[in-house]
């Protein structure tokens, strides 16, 4: 059973008990019984003990308010890897203020394009094979010159 399953069910019985005029701490002791570690929390028994009470009747969560995240599309994550991908050493205020965006959303699509901040550089998160056998191939070139580089 999923959690959602599991917090759906801890709702519906929540309502119940609710219409039962139970309080919400005798709710949350009840709740425990059962569902054990998986329980909701006392202040989540708390919060939908007065949802109930102020007369809703929808066990889903309400959808959360304010305003919908419009800064993060698909364009602008195409365009925050352009920018990048032109200057490496180019900041996220910088990326922000050239798209008109704000710097989470900024940070947070470069995270989900795999860019880190290396030395002020934006890397790749991971290296990819190509990267991975030149390295190895610079390695064994110092490895084989070592006495060059060791005093």
């Amino acid at each position: 059973m999923t959690d959602n399953d599991m917090s759906f069910r801890q709702c519906a019985v929540n309502e119940f008990l609710v219409k039962e005029e139970i309080p919400a701490a005798e709710i949350h002791q009840r709740l425990q019984r059962p569902y054990g570690s998986v329980c909701m929390g006392a202040s989540s028994v708390r919060r939908w003990v007065k949802h109930f009470k102020d007369g809703n009747t929808s066990i889903q969560d309400e959808p959360p308010s304010g305003r919908p995240r419009t800064a993060s599309t698909e364009r602008n994550t195409e365009r925050v890897d352009e920018i990048i991908q032109d200057d490496r050493h180019v900041t996220v205020d910088t990326i922000a203020r050239t798209l008109g965006i704000g710097h989470n959303a900024v940070q947070e699509m470069t995270e989900s394009l795999g860019y880190r901040k290396f030395c002020a550089r934006w890397v790749p998160w991971l290296l990819t094979k190509d990267h991975k056998r030149q390295r190895n191939k610079e390695v064994a070139i110092m490895w084989k010159n070592k006495e060059r580089y060791v005093d």
